[in-house]
């Protein structure tokens, strides 16, 4: 060993990562030890890559994912500055985001209702109602719900106000809406349909967008107030499933989503989505 560098146990110490961090690190290739001998296994570390440790702990410590990690340390390495301010500028928006539902957390903690009600307080009783055919511009993509969701929607806005459609008095004329086509929760490919209704002549250039209507029908609705990731979504439906069983109707699905305030000018806790589930008649 030379003498330079310094054993796995003596490397932790100076640099207050645990043994079990330095293996994940190891097997990431995000800092990989200068030596390992290969007839003990034996791995040590060189002085040079102290200061790296230490850029690993702070990133951590700032709420950096592992693979945002490698990305700054290798921007640092090849100068790329606008690459580690876009990720510090995510991160402290993320950070805003968390303080925001951290906020909401203890305001309701403070207020102490019951924990029973406190499940039920933003979340309407259900309804049955007729709900009308809809002409709309359409994609349906799989991927996370909030890549799909955000992602479809910015795209069917893009078209929606492309000069030419403005031109030719293309409108929306009601909320975007999102209808799941799975049937059960599916973390990263969820099979999710994302449409704005619409009047006038719409051009259409990117084929993954399609002009439809959604038919009529009849539906059990709740409305649910709150952020789109909260429990109340799982209290809602549930509260609407228990309804269609209660009254003996047969939900056909597939179940809709109406988005009735826009999320980039309302605040979390204010905003208001419709859940229709489609009933036989």
């Amino acid at each position: 060993m030379a003498a330079g560098n310094i054993t796995t146990g003596k490397f932790s110490q100076l640099t207050f990562l645990s043994q079990r961090a330095l293996r994940l690190y190891d097997s990431r290739g995000i800092l990989v030890p200068g030596f390992k001998d290969r007839f003990t296994g034996y791995r040590y570390y060189t002085i040079d890559q102290i200061e790296t440790a230490l850029k690993i702990k702070t990133l951590c410590s700032l709420g950096f994912g592992l693979s945002e990690i490698v990305q700054i340390l290798s921007a640092i390495d090849s100068g790329a500055d606008d690459v580690i301010l876009g990720l510090f500028s995510k991160r402290h928006s993320e950070t805003l985001a968390e303080i925001n539902r951290l906020e909401n957390i203890a305001s309701l903690l403070k207020e102490k209702r019951d924990f029973v009600e406190l499940f039920k307080m933003n979340v309407s009783e259900p309804v049955i109602k007729e709900v009308m055919a809809v002409r709309v511009i359409s994609g349906r993509r799989t991927g996370t719900y909030e890549e799909v969701c955000s992602g479809v929607a910015e795209d069917l806005m893009r078209i929606i106000f492309s000069p030419e459609n403005q031109k030719n008095g293309v409108k929306i004329t009601g909320p975007c809406m999102s209808i799941c086509y799975d049937n059960e929760y599916r973390e990263t490919d969820a099979d999710i349909e994302m449409a704005v209704p619409v009047q006038g002549q719409i051009s259409i250039d990117n084929p993954a967008y399609d002009l439809r209507t959604i038919p009529a029908c009849r539906v059990i609705s709740v409305i649910y107030k709150g952020p789109y990731e909260h429990e109340g979504f799982s209290v809602a439906f549930g509260n609407a499933f228990s309804f269609a069983a209660e009254m003996g109707l047969e939900t056909t699905g597939p179940e809709r989503q109406i988005y009735l305030n826009d999320p980039s000018e309302t605040e979390p806790q204010d905003l208001l989505t419709e859940i229709q589930i489609p009933i036989k008649r």
